[in-house]
């Protein structure tokens, strides 16, 4: 890698995909099922944890119940989930925070708990897909939180292509990037307004918290990622 590389890690539901509403919907289909009463969006955003365990918890269900729960989401979330996604665009700024970086010359990647070929289909009919140097994610359904954290998969990425440190920022609507940030010696900027409640974000301290993919410009320039 030469010295002078800068690289911005995006994830990607809720982050640049404005796909909130689906995943909270999905998640209560997910809860009707199981006879289950469904929760607030703000119940959500201030429960949120991946994977979702700890939100099956925190309404009180005993380990048999969250273990259906669990099971189920590798086929029936995703089945109830995916079809309503294709509907999403992107978030307010994505594009142009894109090819604002691109033109700096800043690579872009997305860092998911999806899998990737939902991503790259949606990259694809978003018409995005240019943008982005890797889509680091999970291969299928099967090895979906069974692999991996997305904190490990960047840094054998990073190990593996030589990434500096201080070269990277990570951009992310939860506490997760914020963590992965903390331990990889990155700058974090947590966006509000997807899965996590900005009360939870600012209490997980980042460097940066913004409402809109427009507010990241004038932090790549401070963070002299671009002039």
């Amino acid at each position: 890698m030469k010295p002078s590389e800068r690289h911005i890690v995006f994830d990607w539901n809720s982050t640049l995909l404005d796909d909130i509403a689906y995943l909270h919907g999905a998640t209560n289909h997910l809860l009707t099922l199981e006879e289950v009463e469904p929760v607030s969006l703000d119940f959500f955003r201030s429960h949120y944890d991946v994977p979702f365990r700890q939100l099956y918890y925190n309404l009180g269900l005993p380990d048999e119940r969250v273990q259906r729960l669990i099971d189920r989401e590798n086929s029936t979330f995703h089945d109830y989930y995916e079809p309503m996604a294709l509907r999403d665009g992107l978030r307010d700024g994505a594009t142009e925070i894109l090819d604002h970086a691109r033109t700096h010359g800043v690579k872009t990647y997305i860092l998911s708990n999806h899998i990737v070929e939902p991503i790259r289909t949606q990259l694809r009919r978003l018409e995005i897909e240019h943008f982005f140097a890797e889509v680091l994610a999970y291969a299928n359904r099967t090895t979906q939180f069974r692999d991996m954290t997305k904190g490990e998969r960047l840094r054998r990425f990073r190990a593996e292509h030589g990434w500096s440190d201080h070269s990277a920022i990570i951009v992310g609507d939860s506490v997760e990037e914020i963590d992965i940030a903390r331990e990889q010696d990155m700058v974090a900027v947590a966006i509000t307004g997807g899965c996590v409640s900005e009360e939870r974000l600012r209490d997980a301290r980042p460097d940066y918290v913004i409402h809109s993919l427009h507010e990241l410009q004038p932090i790549l320039e401070k963070e002299g990622f671009v002039s």
